[in-house]
């Protein structure tokens, strides 16, 4: 089997080139965001981000679940995920850019979660992750599990629904932050195989909007008996307080992974 470094590979290598040259973009004709963005102390988010990143404007985190459906590449299918996300910047020899920086994002997928870590360099691991669940007084709920033990949850108010001139304003500000990411792969000796910061963006389609009044991000009290070595990045987690809850959203609408950007900062 030839191998040409100009054509895109992935493990099973059998499966031959995934595409040639210019990598596509990938369509998610439905997905559905529940979100909580709150303050919390600098020192809290400086002490989870590599080196090469600082504490973003606001010392902001961002913890959302996301339902993706409608995706080729999953014939037709799609996967759930929920994510912890903290405001970072970058600032390089060319690049200054401020975003996103993704913590940890569990997903119930095994293909999306390999792909957003070998190629963009996501932090991603396997939980099930709940439907949303509606209650009777409108108030939103989602939790994140491993082996039958609570993660964590986000829990909203009841959100109204925003009119078209919010929704334009949402959806800008969406799109204006990138993720950033941290492409580490171990070698089996001596160093990393890979290792170096990296960007990626999606152009997403806000088509509902909801804001809520409050939310609340909740821990599971699982003890490493029964997560293993989940343990630890929870306790990370739960090093993050809120100090102030800025926004609580709910919306539906479409988006695209725009691989032909993703790259690495320099």
């Amino acid at each position: 089997m030839e191998i040409n470094p100009n054509n895109y590979f992935r493990m099973p290598l059998i499966m031959g080139p995934q595409w040639e040259g210019k990598p596509p973009n990938f369509l998610y004709q439905q997905t559905e965001i529940i979100s909580l963005q709150y303050l919390t102390d600098s020192e809290a988010i400086s002490a989870m981000l590599p080196n090469c990143y600082k504490v973003g404007k606001e010392p902001q985190v961002t913890v959302l679940f996301g339902y993706n459906n409608g995706l080729d590449f999953m014939a037709g299918g799609g996967y759930i995920l929920a994510a912890f996300q903290v405001s970072a910047r970058f600032d390089g020899d060319k690049d200054h850019v401020e975003g996103d920086y993704i913590l940890v994002m569990f997903e119930n997928q095994a293909w999306p979660m390999i792909c957003g870590r070998e190629d963009l360099g996501i932090p991603k691991l396997f939980a099930d992750v709940s439907p949303i669940k509606v209650y009777q007084d409108g108030s939103l709920r989602c939790e994140a599990s491993y082996w039958g033990h609570l993660l964590f949850s986000l829990e909203l108010s009841p959100p109204k629904r925003q009119n078209r001139i919010v929704k334009f304003a949402a959806n800008k500000r969406v799109n204006s932050r990138p993720w950033l990411g941290y492409k580490y792969i171990p070698s089996l000796d001596g160093p990393p195989d890979a290792e170096y910061p990296t960007i990626s963006y999606n152009d997403t389609n806000i088509n509902e909007l909801w804001f809520a009044k409050s939310g609340t991000v909740q821990f599971g009290n699982a003890t490493s008996k029964e997560i293993g070595q989940l343990i630890i990045l929870m306790d990370a987690l739960k090093t993050l307080p809120v100090k102030q809850v800025k926004q609580a959203l709910h919306f539906q609408g479409s988006a695209v992974l725009r691989y032909d950007l993703s790259r690495r900062l320099v």
